[in-house]
């Protein structure tokens, strides 16, 4: 009996292959970026410039599909395939980590300038704490009542949240916590003119052991700020 012949492949030209480089590498680059993105602005609210970040992710996911399907040759619907689940999503995720990154890292570059930058201890209320889970493992994120953000946290953290909020013997972990102020987050924050920011943050969780209960903290620490 004679080999089956083998079904065609899509062969890709030298310049998807370029492409395709290039926004791998624009991935990978985001871990050694997030090492200098270790702090999470409260205020001004930058919210704009992470729109425009989606924006211009989702150009370039369009420009990726269109760059793999008319720089490619073979079976049409591995070629739609390819576009879609290779090149779109890669390009639109690479760009959109890449720059939230670089956005972060210039803005607090800008609004916390040395010379006028203060920095103190403060307890900062929490609304509610999350876990999110993703293909890469899962993370847990607290968002302060006052301002509206998202900071990162230790697991730790997470689960003495749900021990003290009676909800920790459940049989699968929670994904949601309310808060409304009853845990406070310990951390270390500066101020420039109206611009706040929580260091240790960002890119990077809060230090294990950072949440607690914010009447029980406050009579500890009573010189801590309570950010409101």
């Amino acid at each position: 009996m004679g080999q089956q012949a083998k079904p065609p492949r899509v062969k890709l030209t030298k310049f998807a292959w370029i492409w395709l480089a290039v926004l791998a590498l624009g991935m990978i680059s985001v871990w050694p970026l997030g090492r200098l993105d270790t702090a999470t602005e409260l205020t001004p609210d930058n919210s704009d410039i992470l729109e425009y970040c989606f924006w211009v992710a989702g150009l370039v996911a369009v420009i990726s599909m269109a760059v793999c399907f008319f720089q490619s040759k073979g079976p049409l619907p591995s070629r739609i395939l390819l576009s879609l689940l290779c090149f779109g999503l890669l390009g639109g995720l690479a760009t959109v980590l890449l720059l939230g990154t670089v956005a972060n890292i210039i803005e607090n570059r800008r609004d916390f300038p040395i010379d006028t930058t203060r920095t103190f201890g403060a307890l900062l209320p929490i609304e509610r704490a999350y876990r999110m889970d993703s293909r890469t493992g899962s993370s847990w994120i607290i968002q302060p009542a006052p301002i509206w953000s998202n900071i990162d946290i230790a697991h730790a953290d997470y689960s003495f949240m749900l021990a003290r909020s009676g909800t920790a013997n459940a049989r699968k972990e929670p994904s949601n916590v309310a808060s409304h102020s009853y845990f406070c987050a310990k951390v270390s924050m500066q101020q420039s003119g109206e611009a706040l920011r929580v260091l240790h943050a960002g890119s990077e969780a809060l230090p294990s052991g950072s949440i607690g209960v914010c009447s029980e903290m406050t009579s500890k620490e009573p010189s801590l700020t309570v950010i409101q």
